[in-house]
């Protein structure tokens, strides 16, 4: 394998380090204005604090007690441009706010909020954001506690329905203009020079291959691991922390309702309840955490305590630890602000430039929902730094495989598929995840599936996906462990077995793509129930 080929001494515009979704974001930034560029991410694509994020597109109600206007204005303005761009992965989804006597916000507080949120929101309609009577919002969600409901609050944000293929579509459409991107690839040194910074030294962790590529501007998208990659650098000596690393974690309940509920835990931490699939996703904790990002898990107290708020608003008999099908941890790397409280500190993204010309630029303080304004800005400071003009185009090009103008074309989610359910005799369960997982490239999966001999077969017994999407994730996604495959090309490691049913089917079908080993088998097989073992930790005492 020489997956670096033709970069190792190779001279670039840009190298970008850190493949979640601000790196990716910036990767395709770049490329469709036509610079040279270079991703690299030291595991898979998303599988860092990206995969462990609540699943939203949102404006971020929370921020107006902040008065952070212009992250709440920026937010409510590319959330638009999301649905645009993909609205295959996002989708409108209801919010209640329940109040009860004693909440931390009141009828008025949240009056207010609701209206300042539809003030701030760009495209009005009518009747969007208010506050509502208890019959009201009963009505629309019997499962919250009705004793001394005073109102509850209603808005729309949004649910965005796999993370980690959002991802995939900016890495896969980087590379489609001409960007480099490989995962499983560390960059273990910042190369120096007399002048200053030259480039980095990048270590292919499958092949053990290592490289050296030159470039005029680095980018570190890094996320909770920004201030190691500027000790590399040796930018660490007068500034040693820009970014302040915080725990959230998320467990999944049996769906409960059909809207998300956003309460408000003893400590004023926000706590989310997401119809998810088939789940009702909870999240999250906000705590400062120093250990290591790549081992972390959700412990029992933890769970516990989201349990315990949801279980003021909704009084379910399955809001109980023994109905945790399973957790998630992740690490934020929000932006160093000293003396202030975790779920004080903003979520605006900050650019930090260091080194001679200002031309090593750290990312902190990312906040998902805005990943594509924050390339756009990258976009822009790196273009400039390279004495050329290219506007960004990212907010035009849609990310469902097509590259298309969605200023062109603009509705295109939700598409007929009783023709392809006729022609491919898949029913409807199926070709509905293709169109979710692909938007408009669901096609060429079909066309795939009709070129294999069991293509249309499902990979697992418990889940819809079919054959031919694992061969499409190892031929055209970059999918090379079973861990891609499992949880973040398809959706099954995130469903009911979490890929228990299925993984060592889909290990044997993928060990014969790609020339494994018995040994290498059995190394990613362990691997796998390795990560589904820290996600059931929470049940140790």
């Amino acid at each position: 394998m020489t997956r670096l080929a033709g970069l190792d001494g190779a001279a670039l515009d840009a190298v970008v380090i850190g493949g979640g979704m601000a790196g990716a974001g910036v990767a395709r930034d770049l490329a469709l204005r036509g610079a040279s560029v270079a991703l690299f991410e030291k595991g898979d694509f998303a599988s860092g604090t990206t995969s462990k994020s609540s699943k939203l597109i949102h404006g971020g109600l929370r921020y107006l007690e902040l008065f952070d206007w212009r992250l709440v204005r920026e937010s409510l303005r590319e959330k638009r441009t999301l649905e645009r761009l993909a609205p295959h992965l996002v989708r409108p989804l209801p919010f209640l706010v329940p109040i009860y006597p004693g909440s931390k916000r009141g009828l008025i507080t949240v009056r207010i909020g609701m209206w300042l949120y539809d003030l701030l929101t760009p495209g009005k309609v009518a009747d969007r954001y208010r506050v509502m009577r208890p019959v009201e919002a009963l009505s629309l969600e019997p499962a919250i506690r009705p004793e001394d409901l005073r109102g509850v609050g209603y808005y729309t944000d949004d649910l965005l329905l796999f993370p980690e293929r959002l991802c995939l579509e900016n890495v896969l459409s980087a590379i489609r203009h001409g960007a480099r991107a490989h995962n499983y690839c560390e960059v273990e040194d910042i190369v120096r020079s007399g002048d200053g910074l030259e480039g980095v030294r990048v270590r292919d962790l499958l092949t053990g291959q290592v490289s050296t590529i030159r470039a005029r501007v680095v980018i570190n998208c890094a996320g909770p691991w920004v201030d190691r990659l500027r000790e590399l650098a040796g930018l660490a000596t007068e500034r040693p922390r820009v970014v302040r690393t915080t725990k959230g974690i998320h467990c999944l309940l049996p769906r409960m309702t059909e809207r998300a509920i956003y309460l408000s835990a003893h400590d004023d931490r926000m706590v989310f309840v997401i119809p998810w699939r088939d789940f009702s996703l909870v999240g999250t904790t906000d705590t400062d955490f120093e250990g290591d990002p790549d081992r972390l898990w959700a412990t029992r107290d933890e769970v516990t305590y989201l349990l315990e708020t949801v279980a003021q608003a909704l009084p379910d008999r399955r809001v109980a630890l023994d109905n945790v099908a399973y957790t998630y941890a992740g690490v934020r790397p929000l932006s160093f602000e000293e003396g202030r409280s975790a779920s004080k500190v903003s979520r605006e993204h900050k650019v930090v430039a260091e080194g001679p010309g200002g031309r090593f630029l750290s990312v902190t303080g990312t906040k998902l929902t805005c990943f594509r304004s924050l390339a756009e800005e990258i976009g822009d400071r790196v273009m400039q730094a390279l004495g050329r003009r290219a506007p960004s185009r990212t907010a035009r090009l849609s990310l469902d495989g097509t590259d298309e103008d969605v200023s062109v074309v603009e509705a295109r989610a939700y598409m007929d598929v009783s023709e392809e359910m006729a022609a491919s005799g898949l029913g409807r369960e199926a070709l509905q995840v293709l169109v979710d997982t692909y938007g408009q490239g669901y096609r060429r999966v079909l066309e795939l599936a009709k070129k294999l001999p069991d293509g249309t077969e499902p990979l697992c017994p418990s889940n819809p996906e079919i054959v031919a999407q694992l061969h499409h994730a190892v031929s055209d996604e970059l999918a090379v462990s079973l861990q891609d495959v499992l949880l973040r090309r398809t959706g099954i490691g995130q469903s009911h077995c979490q890929g228990l049913d299925c993984a060592e089917s889909i290990g044997a079908r993928m060990a014969e793509l790609l020339g494994w080993s018995a040994r290498r088998l059995d190394a990613e097989l362990d691997a796998y129930r390795q990560h589904v073992a820290r996600s059931l930790r929470f049940r140790e005492r």
